[in-house]
C-alpha cells in the first residue's frame, strides 16, 4: 500500500512539473548588440609593395600591415573607427614614426583622422593647421581630427584646419587602434553617412613612417574603405503610394 502511494505521489508531482513547464512562456534569446561594422579590408602582406614586395615583414614588426577597418557607435554620442593591423607591438609600433591616416567624408564634408602613438614632432607644433603657435603637449596616442582642407599651390602639401585632438586607444592584444571621435567633432548626426574618401597615398587608409611629413615614396600600407556607415537614428523616409 505505501509503495503504490509513493509511487501516485511521483506521478503526480511528474504531471504537476510537466504543466507548469508548459504552461511557462518560452524564453527567448537575447538580442545580440551589433558590434562594429566592417567596411574595409586589405592582404597581410603587402606592406612596402607600392616601393619593394620584399619589405613586407618590416611593416608587420612596425604595425604598419594594415587588415581592416570597422565603424560603430561608442554610446548615443561617439562614433569608433578601427584600424586593425595584422600584428601591433606594445608601443605601437615605433611610437613617433609610425603615421595612421584615415580620410572620409561625412555628409559629403570632408574628414581626416591622422595620428601616432606619440606625436611630439608634428603634434606639438602644426603651423598648418592653425592651432600654432604657441607649442602644446598633445599627449599619449594623440589623434588629430581635420577638415577644411586645401591644397598649396605649386607644391604636393595640403593644409587642413584642425577640428579637435583626440586620444587613441593602442590594444596590442587586439591588434587594433581604436579612435573614438565624438560626433559633434566631425558634423556628424542621427541619420548622417559616414562615406570613404581616398587620400593622396590612394587608400582610404594609410600606415606609414613619418615624421613631420609622409613621403608618398616612402614603404607603407594603404586601405581602401569600400563601404559606407549609417548613423543609428534619424527620420525615416515614409513610403510612396
Amino acid at each position: 500500500m505505501k509503495r503504490k502511494s509513493i509511487l501516485a505521489l511521483l506521478m503526480s508531482a511528474l504531471l504537476v512539473g510537466s504543466l507548469l513547464a508548459a504552461a511557462a512562456p518560452a524564453s527567448g534569446k537575447a538580442k545580440k548588440k551589433s558590434g562594429p561594422q566592417v567596411v574595409g579590408e586589405d592582404p597581410d602582406a603587402d606592406w612596402g609593395a607600392n616601393a619593394d614586395p620584399t619589405l613586407a615583414p618590416f611593416g608587420d614588426m612596425l604595425g604598419q600591415e594594415l587588415v581592416s577597418a570597422a565603424i560603430g557607435m561608442n554610446g548615443k554620442d561617439k562614433v569608433d573607427f578601427i584600424i586593425g593591423v595584422k600584428s601591433l607591438p606594445p608601443s605601437g609600433g615605433v611610437p613617433e614614426i609610425t603615421r595612421y591616416i584615415w580620410d572620409l567624408n561625412v555628409d559629403g564634408d570632408f574628414v581626416e583622422l591622422d595620428g601616432k602613438f606619440t606625436n611630439y614632432s608634428r603634434g606639438a607644433c602644426d603651423p598648418t593647421s592653425g592651432q600654432c603657435p604657441p607649442p602644446r603637449d598633445p599627449g599619449q596616442q594623440p589623434f588629430m581630427i581635420r577638415g577644411n582642407c586645401s591644397a598649396v599651390e605649386g607644391t604636393n602639401v595640403t593644409t587642413c584646419e584642425e577640428l579637435g585632438i583626440v586620444q587613441g586607444v593602442f590594444d596590442a592584444a587586439e591588434a587594433t587602434i581604436t579612435i573614438t571621435v565624438p560626433m559633434e567633432l566631425i558634423g556628424a548626426k542621427p541619420g548622417s553617412k559616414i562615406n570613404p574618401d581616398v587620400n593622396i597615398f590612394g587608400g582610404s587608409i594609410a600606415a606609414a613612417p613619418s615624421t613631420f611629413l609622409t613621403s608618398g615614396s616612402a614603404p607603407m600600407d594603404t586601405l581602401a574603405v569600400t563601404k559606407s556607415f549609417a548613423v543609428p537614428g534619424g527620420k525615416k523616409k515614409k513610403k510612396k503610394k
